[in-house]
């Protein structure tokens, strides 16, 4: 097992990364920028190196591969985020004798690509993607006949929500296409039919290369605002027609190409109960607490094991045998400001009432006295519970959830208490 390795992250998700290795008795330096407000992170790591300014902090290659190797760290670990889905940097860092906690480069390369990705995925999982790339005629698509249909522009190469863009009218699209195409920006976009009433649904996957690719856990997260999720819940494949068989040929095509490391599959469900494939996420995700308590395992540590051992955990397995409701909860500040109160009344935050309770899980960076700047994401915490079905989930959710307040600056937690059912 490593002995130190840097973590290139801050906020919730260093917190999360630094709990793991700390479990493995793994020695952690936390990349900072010189600005950073003061975290959770900051003091729970074994040692924090201050560098570059806001962002660019965590985006500086060239620092963190200096930074790791002149603290003799052994590998370097992403999280979500920032660096995490960059091939560029998973390469430069190996070439620097470092090892680097995620997929083969070749993989993330191909990921990376959201339309490279529907190319080589929708044949062998066989969904129902109509979609265009600039190479193709996509006046084919939005022609006279489809000029009411809805589609969506997106990105090929990342962004989330943000870089997804919803048109309702053919002529509309259009216009916005011969824009980009006059600025010659068309090339990093794709277009493809709009779903709608649809389930979004994404498969949990751990590929072990030769040894084969396992479904760990799904999860489905069609609560979303602004196309950003802010509530996930894990259901069983048999919950739904046809989930079983998809994750079938998920697993089949992933141990074809001998993937290594976490990865996220990602649908959306028709009201005819026909699968399209979103992308592929070949990193770990912010929601991937949901599967651990469900599945009661840690993805962390099986994927910082599988890096130094290069074997299939049989956990993996072996989870596929728990089968609770999980249900996570996340707290968006949705302004700017100091954070005067987080937390339950007489409880040292990040405690909380059910501390010692499995059923109950709390992961944040924040504490009161925090700043928000507005410049990173605005996850203040992910709230997670466990119970015997769905409703129940919810239900404790909210009771759980009843006194913690949050002051200082706006939030989400409205919405959860506005919600009647999953």
């Amino acid at each position: 097992m490593y002995k130190k390795l840097l973590i290139a992250n801050r906020a919730d998700c260093a917190v999360r990364l630094i709990r793991s290795c700390h479990n493995l008795g793994i020695e952690t330096v936390l990349i900072a920028a010189r600005d950073e407000p003061a975290s959770l992170a900051l003091t729970q790591s074994d040692a924090v190196f201050y560098t570059g300014m806001s962002r660019d902090a965590y985006l500086n290659e060239d620092n963190m591969i200096d930074v790791a190797r002149e603290l003799g760290c052994e590998a370097i670990l992403p999280g979500w985020g920032f660096l995490s889905e960059s091939y560029r940097f998973a390469r430069r860092v190996r070439l620097a004798g470092l090892d680097f906690i995620g997929p083969r480069e070749s993989h993330m390369q191909i990921f990376g690509d959201k339309l490279a990705t529907l190319d080589a995925f929708v044949p062998k999982l066989r969904t129902d993607n109509i979609y265009a790339s600039p190479q193709n005629d996509i006046e084919i698509l939005i022609s006279q006949d489809n000029l009411h249909s809805a589609w969506m522009l997106k990105g090929r190469y990342g962004g989330g929500g943000k870089a997804v863009h919803l048109y309702h009218r053919g002529d509309e699209l259009r216009t916005q296409i011969e824009r980009l195409s006059a600025m010659r920006e068309m090339q990093d976009y794709y277009v493809e039919k709009a779903i709608c009433q649809s389930r979004h649904i994404e498969l949990q996957l751990f590929g072990c290369g030769s040894l084969g690719t396992k479904i760990v856990g799904i999860r489905d997260c069609t609560h979303q605002k602004n196309q950003q999720k802010w509530l996930e819940f894990h259901i069983e494949a048999t919950s739904i027609g046809g989930l079983t068989d998809l994750s079938r040929r998920v697993a089949d095509s992933f141990s074809a190409i001998e993937f290594e490391g976490w990865a996220t599959v990602e649908f959306l469900r028709d009201a005819d109960n026909t699968f399209h494939l979103l992308e592929v996420n070949p990193r770990l995700q912010v929601e991937h607490g949901v599967t651990e308590m469900a599945r009661h395992i840690d993805l962390v540590e099986l994927g910082l094991r599988y890096q130094c051992e290069r074997r299939c955990d049989p956990r993996l397995s072996e989870a596929t045998n728990h089968n609770p409701a999980t249900l996570e909860f996340r707290l968006y500040a949705q302004s700017a400001g100091k954070l005067d109160f987080l937390g339950f009344d007489g409880d040292d935050w990040p405690d909380h009432p059910q501390s010692k309770n499995a059923d109950y899980r709390v992961e944040t960076g924040y504490v009161a006295g925090d700043e928000i700047t507005g410049v990173y994401d605005g996850c203040l915490a992910r709230f997670l519970v466990r119970a015997n079905g769905s409703d129940e989930a919810l239900a404790k959710m909210k009771l759980w959830l009843q006194p913690f307040r949050c002051e200082g600056v706006k939030t989400n937690l409205s919405d959860l208490f506005d919600l009647k059912s999953l």
